[in-house]
């Protein structure tokens, strides 16, 4: 939605009708994946794109019968051979498309513009499959609460309480839902909050890891209490630059489900506050520097915090994955690419737990 908000806002600032189709479903080697969307005006204007290339046009003929009807369709399109030799891609699949008026889910539209604009998650729930509701649409904050109805209440409760699952995922779904002896189908996007990767420690490998964090889409903060450590000389590309101790760093950035925590002074008066907080926290990922038995000792000292196991194996310790870096500039590599693949939900669940036992002692 972001890359066509623009675009929308000056066709209607104009009094053009603007439709918006929406990628709802994907399947095999499709040219863009589920959540892509084109808006088209009724001048045969469009941005953004739903297959690259290959339907557009397609989709532009839909949405301006869409738009003289002002009945929202759902259609799909096998992305051939020959469609992607004309285009020059070397993909295929099949794509469902689902094509609305803008105006006819106003309410709901402006409230998620404005929740886009103020970067704070939101998910739009459509019914792209029914007899009589087909197009209704709800949007649903991250505190549960609802805007619109799809038109029945229970359906707007059960609607909410997976809203918020496709949010934690930020993955679009589709779920059917049983009315009666009716079958509705619903789109799920999800918009997240932009990712925040919080950097306890602005030692060396930091560095290179803010840097990679914001070109990749991050908003990037470094916190360390010591001021030689935490400047701008050092972290020029930061968002912010804090000389704070964790738990202060934490409170003042604010954690949600779209923060990532990189623990990486390799001081104990440092990370083991450090992680207290973060545990203590809702954040996606809390990473940690060190050797395996400086973790296990660190496992030992939350264990005598009362912190359970199933809290500490939320820890990724060592941090990053294992691809043999050395410098400061690969384990940033390391780093990024686990938390990358965290929020991609590419990592396999679970991690080998640290034992007591395998504290070494002198």
């Amino acid at each position: 939605m972001q890359e066509v908000i623009a675009e929308i806002d000056t066709w209607r600032q104009q009094g053009r009708r603007v439709a918006l189709a929406t990628v709802v479903k994907a399947y095999g080697s499709a040219p863009r994946p589920a959540g892509a969307k084109m808006a088209i005006a009724d001048t045969m204007d469009f941005a953004g794109s739903v297959s690259g290339g290959c339907v557009e046009l397609a989709v532009i003929d839909e949405a301006l019968e869409v738009l003289e009807t002002g009945r929202p369709k759902l259609v799909s399109y096998g992305i051939t051979q020959d469609m992607l030799w004309e285009v020059g891609l070397a993909c295929g699949g099949v794509i469902h498309v689902f094509i609305e008026p803008f105006d006819a889910a106003r309410e709901v539209f402006d409230a998620l513009r404005a929740r886009i604009r103020a970067q704070l998650p939101a998910v739009v729930a459509t019914v792209i499959r029914s007899n009589g509701r087909l197009g209704r649409k709800v949007l649903i904050l991250d505190d549960g609460s609802v805007t619109g109805s799809l038109g029945d209440p229970e359906l707007d409760r059960q609607v909410a309480a997976d809203a918020l699952a496709a949010l934690d995922a930020e993955r679009p779904e589709v779920k059917t839902y049983r009315l009666g002896d009716e079958e509705v189908e619903l789109f799920f996007d999800p918009y997240p909050a932009p990712p925040k990767l919080v950097i306890l420690g602005g030692v060396h490998t930091a560095i290179p890891l803010a840097r990679m964090a914001r070109e990749v889409g991050f908003r990037v903060v470094v916190a360390d209490p010591r001021a030689k450590f935490a400047n701008r000389e050092r972290f020029p590309t930061a968002d912010e630059v804090l000389v704070a101790w964790p738990e202060e760093a934490l409170a003042r950035v604010g954690v949600d489900r779209s923060t990532y925590i990189a623990i990486l002074t390799h001081d104990p008066k440092i990370d083991e506050p450090a992680l207290k907080a973060a545990l203590n926290s809702p954040a996606r990922y809390i990473g940690a520097i060190g050797a395996r038995k400086t973790h296990a000792e660190r496992v030992e000292k939350l264990r005598s915090w009362g912190f359970s196991e199933e809290e500490i194996g939320r820890i990724h310790a060592p941090i990053g994955l294992s691809i043999g870096a050395v410098t400061p500039e690969e384990i940033a590599v390391s780093i990024l690419a686990e938390i990358i693949a965290v929020r991609r939900r590419a990592v396999p669940g679970g991690r080998p737990q640290v034992t007591a036992t395998e504290v070494k002692r002198g």
